[in-house]
């Protein structure tokens, strides 16, 4: 098959931007053609507000780039990782009108909470769930401590939720867990679209030889996924 993968890296580098690295280097290894659209975060930083804005809505520059990709490269598929912000779900429609099926992968609840994680003031929060436009966001502003920044974010959301994007841009989401999956469902998002695929490592490590009966796991300590309580470990149904 070819596939065109297209995900929108963080300015530091994260879970979803290794998944994507680590599918896409899967699927080349059995012998599919993959090409891999990027873009980075960092161009935030040469943005006005306004600009940035417009971009997370519909940024149509990344409709044309994806639009003529498709044409050059004729993928079987499209599987998109992370659009947000600048390349927005404007480039869903890019690869709707070749007639080329959309996957989504979905790494976090952007879709469902402004700053994507059901997780505020150290505790996890699910007002927005279920709203069409995730107005409790704004209020407390939740992405990045600005409610302007939430509003655009939330904006983004209802939009295509009025449009109907999620139901007829996509054809299949990806949700790393049963948990997830759920919560997506639970949201509104069309149960009938949904498929679940655990994230992985590639190649698979083998396990050591050692006596220690025990495993390591290396990853990102933050206050979403892991916080201390009164000695306690807790980890918020997010995970």
């Amino acid at each position: 098959m070819r596939v065109l993968t297209i995900h929108n890296h963080y300015q530091q580098l994260g879970g979803e931007d290794t998944i994507f690295a680590t599918e896409a280097d899967l699927l080349a290894s059995y012998g599919h053609e993959v090409y891999r659209y990027t873009i980075c975060n960092d161009e935030v930083e040469e943005m006005n507000a306004i600009d940035l804005a417009a971009s997370t809505l519909w940024n149509h520059s990344a409709f044309q780039k994806i639009k003529s990709l498709i044409q050059d490269f004729r993928p079987d598929v499209a599987h998109f990782h992370n659009t947000f912000p600048l390349i927005s779900p404007a480039a869903y429609y890019a690869a709707k009108e070749a007639k080329v099926p959309v996957i989504q992968t979905l790494h976090n609840y952007r879709l469902l909470c402004p700053n994507g994680l059901f997780f505020r003031n150290g505790r996890v929060c699910e007002d927005c769930l279920g709203k069409p436009m995730p107005w409790p966001g704004i209020v407390h502003g939740c992405y990045r401590g600005s409610r302007v920044a939430s509003g655009a974010v939330a904006t983004m959301v209802n939009m295509h939720n009025l449009m109907g994007t999620w139901a007829k841009a996509v054809d299949i989401f990806i949700a790393y867990s049963q948990f997830a999956l759920d919560k997506f469902i639970e949201g509104g998002l069309p149960k009938e679209k949904f498929e679940f695929k655990t994230n992985f490592l590639h190649p698979a490590p083998e396990s050591g030889q050692g006596k220690g009966g025990f495993a390591l796991f290396v990853g990102r300590l933050s206050p979403d996924n892991f916080e201390w309580n009164t000695g306690v470990q807790r980890f918020p149904s997010t995970q």
